[in-house]
Protein backbone atom coordinates (compact mmCIF):
# COMPACT_ATOMS: atom_id res chain seq x y z
CA UNK A 1 0.00 0.00 0.00
CA UNK A 2 1.33 3.40 -0.98
CA UNK A 3 1.86 6.08 1.69
CA UNK A 4 -0.39 9.15 1.67
CA UNK A 5 0.88 12.31 0.03
CA UNK A 6 3.01 14.72 2.07
CA UNK A 7 1.00 17.21 4.09
CA UNK A 8 1.62 20.29 6.27
CA UNK A 9 -0.85 21.12 9.02
CA UNK A 10 -0.72 24.22 11.26
CA UNK A 11 -1.12 23.59 14.98
CA UNK A 12 -3.67 26.03 16.33
CA UNK A 13 -4.65 27.17 19.78
CA UNK A 14 -6.86 24.15 20.65
CA UNK A 15 -9.88 26.33 21.42
CA UNK A 16 -12.36 23.45 21.51
CA UNK A 17 -10.15 21.37 23.79
CA UNK A 18 -9.71 24.26 26.19
CA UNK A 19 -13.45 25.03 26.13
CA UNK A 20 -14.29 21.39 26.88
CA UNK A 21 -11.69 21.14 29.64
CA UNK A 22 -12.85 24.45 31.15
CA UNK A 23 -16.44 23.17 31.19
CA UNK A 24 -15.33 19.94 32.85
CA UNK A 25 -13.19 21.76 35.40
CA UNK A 26 -15.93 24.24 36.32
CA UNK A 27 -18.45 21.40 36.61
CA UNK A 28 -16.05 19.50 38.86
CA UNK A 29 -15.45 22.59 40.98
CA UNK A 30 -19.21 23.13 41.34
CA UNK A 31 -19.66 19.50 42.39
CA UNK A 32 -16.71 19.82 44.74
CA UNK A 33 -18.26 22.91 46.35
CA UNK A 34 -21.63 21.15 46.71
CA UNK A 35 -20.04 18.10 48.32
CA UNK A 36 -17.90 20.25 50.61
CA UNK A 37 -20.99 22.20 51.71
CA UNK A 38 -23.06 19.10 52.41
CA UNK A 39 -20.29 16.86 53.81
CA UNK A 40 -17.29 18.79 55.07
CA UNK A 41 -14.85 15.88 54.78
CA UNK A 42 -11.35 17.04 53.95
CA UNK A 43 -10.33 13.67 52.47
CA UNK A 44 -13.31 13.59 50.08
CA UNK A 45 -12.78 17.17 48.94
CA UNK A 46 -9.05 16.50 48.49
CA UNK A 47 -9.76 13.40 46.42
CA UNK A 48 -12.13 15.33 44.17
CA UNK A 49 -9.57 18.13 43.80
CA UNK A 50 -6.99 15.60 42.63
CA UNK A 51 -9.38 14.64 39.83
CA UNK A 52 -8.84 18.11 38.34
CA UNK A 53 -5.12 17.53 37.83
CA UNK A 54 -5.33 15.43 34.61
CA UNK A 55 -7.53 18.04 32.93
CA UNK A 56 -5.20 20.87 33.90
CA UNK A 57 -2.13 18.92 32.76
CA UNK A 58 -3.72 18.06 29.42
CA UNK A 59 -4.78 21.67 28.85
CA UNK A 60 -1.23 22.87 29.44
CA UNK A 61 0.61 20.07 27.64
CA UNK A 62 -1.62 19.89 24.54
CA UNK A 63 -0.95 23.50 23.59
CA UNK A 64 1.66 23.71 20.84
CA UNK A 65 4.10 26.57 20.49
CA UNK A 66 2.79 29.42 18.34
CA UNK A 67 3.57 28.91 14.67
CA UNK A 68 4.22 25.17 14.97
CA UNK A 69 3.46 22.96 11.98
CA UNK A 70 2.88 19.22 11.90
CA UNK A 71 4.17 17.70 8.68
CA UNK A 72 4.17 14.29 7.06
CA UNK A 73 6.82 13.79 4.37
CA UNK A 74 5.52 10.41 3.20
CA UNK A 75 7.77 8.50 5.60
CA UNK A 76 8.05 10.40 8.90
CA UNK A 77 6.25 12.94 11.02
CA UNK A 78 7.94 16.25 11.78
CA UNK A 79 7.16 19.08 14.16
CA UNK A 80 8.36 22.32 12.65
CA UNK A 81 8.75 25.33 14.86
CA UNK A 82 11.27 26.76 17.30
CA UNK A 83 12.88 23.32 17.75
CA UNK A 84 12.21 21.14 14.67
CA UNK A 85 12.16 17.41 15.29
CA UNK A 86 10.89 14.15 13.90
CA UNK A 87 8.97 11.44 15.67
CA UNK A 88 5.97 9.13 15.75
CA UNK A 89 2.30 9.92 16.25
CA UNK A 90 -0.19 7.75 18.10
CA UNK A 91 -3.89 8.48 17.76
CA UNK A 92 -5.44 8.79 21.23
CA UNK A 93 -8.87 10.27 20.46
CA UNK A 94 -10.82 11.02 17.30
CA UNK A 95 -13.92 13.22 17.55
CA UNK A 96 -14.17 13.77 13.77
CA UNK A 97 -13.51 17.53 13.85
CA UNK A 98 -10.52 17.18 16.17
CA UNK A 99 -7.81 14.65 17.02
CA UNK A 100 -5.81 14.11 20.19
CA UNK A 101 -2.39 12.74 19.28
CA UNK A 102 0.55 11.55 21.31
CA UNK A 103 3.97 12.60 20.02
CA UNK A 104 6.80 10.13 20.59
CA UNK A 105 10.29 11.33 19.78
CA UNK A 106 13.01 8.74 19.12
CA UNK A 107 15.35 10.88 21.24
CA UNK A 108 13.57 11.75 24.52
CA UNK A 109 15.99 14.60 25.20
CA UNK A 110 14.98 16.36 21.99
CA UNK A 111 11.24 15.71 22.26
CA UNK A 112 8.74 18.47 22.88
CA UNK A 113 7.84 19.49 26.40
CA UNK A 114 4.26 18.58 25.53
CA UNK A 115 3.92 15.08 24.08
CA UNK A 116 0.22 15.67 23.36
CA UNK A 117 -1.02 17.42 20.24
CA UNK A 118 -4.61 18.52 19.70
CA UNK A 119 -5.45 19.38 16.12
CA UNK A 120 -8.76 20.78 14.93
CA UNK A 121 -10.37 20.85 11.52
CA UNK A 122 -10.98 24.60 11.58
CA UNK A 123 -7.21 25.26 11.73
CA UNK A 124 -6.95 24.22 8.05
CA UNK A 125 -10.19 22.77 6.61
CA UNK A 126 -8.65 22.28 3.16
CA UNK A 127 -5.87 19.99 4.42
CA UNK A 128 -7.91 18.24 7.14
CA UNK A 129 -8.71 15.09 5.14
CA UNK A 130 -5.09 14.75 4.04
CA UNK A 131 -3.71 14.95 7.58
CA UNK A 132 -6.34 12.49 8.87
CA UNK A 133 -5.47 10.11 6.04
CA UNK A 134 -1.75 10.29 6.90
CA UNK A 135 -2.41 9.80 10.63
CA UNK A 136 -4.65 6.79 10.07
CA UNK A 137 -2.34 5.26 7.48
CA UNK A 138 0.68 5.61 9.76
CA UNK A 139 -1.02 4.42 12.99
CA UNK A 140 -2.68 1.32 11.59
Amino acid sequence: MQAPAPVLYPLGRARRLHALLALLMFSTLALLAAVAASQPSLSLVSLMGVLLLPAVCLAVRASPAAGSILSWDGERWHLQGAHPMQGQLTLALDVQGALLLRWDSPCPDTGPASPWLWIEQHDDPVTWKGVRRAIYWHTH
